[in-house]
């Protein structure tokens, strides 16, 4: 997987300032949903860690697409 990767915003599971916050609600998310699709990226302003579904990826051109640098895949 590359380090950027685009999505939309709005398609996030959850937004949390803390990087080991986000991992421990991405591993709570994952046991809770039984998915291996998850990925903790960093948001374009780098204030925020954001969670997503890894399918959820956008082309970069798309209209809604924001880069995310990702920081692990759960």
């Amino acid at each position: 997987m590359d380090n950027r990767i685009f999505f939309n915003p709005g398609d996030s599971i959850a937004n949390i300032n803390d990087y080991n916050e986000a991992v421990r609600k991405g591993q709570i998310f994952k046991k809770e949903q039984h998915t291996d699709d998850l990925v903790i990226a960093k948001g374009p302003g780098d204030e925020e860690y954001a969670i997503f579904y890894a399918k959820d990826a956008l082309p970069a051109d798309h209209h809604a697409s924001q880069p995310y640098d990702v920081q692990q895949k759960l």
